[in-house]
């Protein structure tokens, strides 16, 4: 225990795997109201006249099935990168466009969104995730050739 303390070597996989998987469960859960036709349609409204983004009602399925799906593939750690990249732009819009006025107050939750999905770009899924297993598994070996004498 102690030395697990007091290490000053990184506990990269375990530590990684779960900021991975905390952060995916959270923003998939923000991304829940995908399923909810009468907030996505006040979301689409909102984006339109507020932010005034072309199609509000488009970029709010966009923006919370990116929350939702993208949650879960980052949960599991699929296609961390590219999920991480769609988040990332997704808080970067509610961050520097709902928030911008209130970043370090009601605009935190979209500020450290953003810094996870930024971390978790750089350093990858990790070695606990699907897309390292599926980078490294064995490939099947081919039959060895009978000599030919």
């Amino acid at each position: 225990m102690r030395s697990f303390l007091f290490s000053v070597e990184p506990r990269w996989p375990l530590g990684l795997a779960l900021i991975r998987l905390v952060t995916g469960i959270l923003i998939a859960r923000h991304g829940l109201s995908v399923f909810d036709a009468e907030e996505i349609r006040g979301m689409g409204t909102w984006l339109a006249n507020d932010l005034h983004l072309p199609a509000g009602l488009l970029m709010a399925y966009l923006a919370k099935g990116t929350e939702f799906f993208g949650g879960l593939l980052l949960a599991v750690g699929l296609l961390t990168r590219p999920a991480t990249a769609l988040l990332s732009i997704t808080m970067a819009v509610a961050l520097f466009g709902a928030h911008a006025d209130t970043m370090l107050t009601e605009g935190q939750p979209a500020l450290l969104f953003l810094l996870l999905f930024g971390a978790l770009f750089c350093f990858g899924p990790g070695r606990w995730s699907l897309d390292y297993w599926l980078m490294n598994r064995a490939a099947p070996e081919a039959p060895e050739a009978p000599d030919a004498r």
